[in-house]
Formats: C-alpha cells, structure tokens, sequence
C-alpha cells in the first residue's frame, strides 16, 4: 500500500489542516478506514486520534483511491467538529398506554 500526499490546506480557524492522499492498493480491495488511519498517522507524524478521514473515492476496478482527510490540532477539537460515525438507529419510542 503506497501512500502519496497531493495537497495541504490549513485551516487555523477550525484548529485542522484538509490532506489530500492517492493510495496505491494493487490487487487488493480498498483498504479499511483504520488501515488508511494508522498509515497517514504515521506519514504526518501524528496520532491516529486526531485523523478524520472525510472521503474515500475509488473508481470501478482501479487499483488507486483518493482519499480526503483532516488532521487536528487536538482530540477536543475533532470530537467538536466531526459528525459520529456508524449506524444511526432509530429513536426508541414509548408504547402508547391501552385505551379502555
């Protein structure tokens, strides 16, 4: 898996800066989120904590992704600002009391 920077773009405001990568997966899927955390992390020399990675673009059959990241000052400032991943389940909802 080889991992080349495009671009850099800071944002002092939002305490974040946007990267832009292009990955290198020959004969192999698009890797999982926390494979392309760790690498990242460990190519901008930082914890894996303050990673968010935004968007994964991958064309039908390619063997390259391009993948939209944003690396925060702090974990504070990433919980803030980054929506949660995962499922979204429904809200629970109370059982109507049985009219008589």
């Amino acid at each position: 898996m080889a991992l080349k920077q495009i671009t850099e773009i800071e944002s002092p405001l939002l305490g974040r800066k946007r990267y832009t990568f292009e990955i290198d997966h020959p004969g192999k899927a698009t890797p999982k989120r926390a494979e392309i955390k760790e690498e990242i992390a460990k190519k901008v020399n930082t914890t894996p904590e303050k990673v968010a990675i935004r968007h994964i673009f991958t064309q039908f059959g390619a063997e390259k992704s391009k993948i939209i990241v944003y690396i925060y000052n702090d974990e504070k400032t990433l919980k803030r600002l980054e929506p949660p991943k995962g499922k979204k389940s429904a809200p629970k909802q109370k059982a109507a009391p049985a009219k008589k």
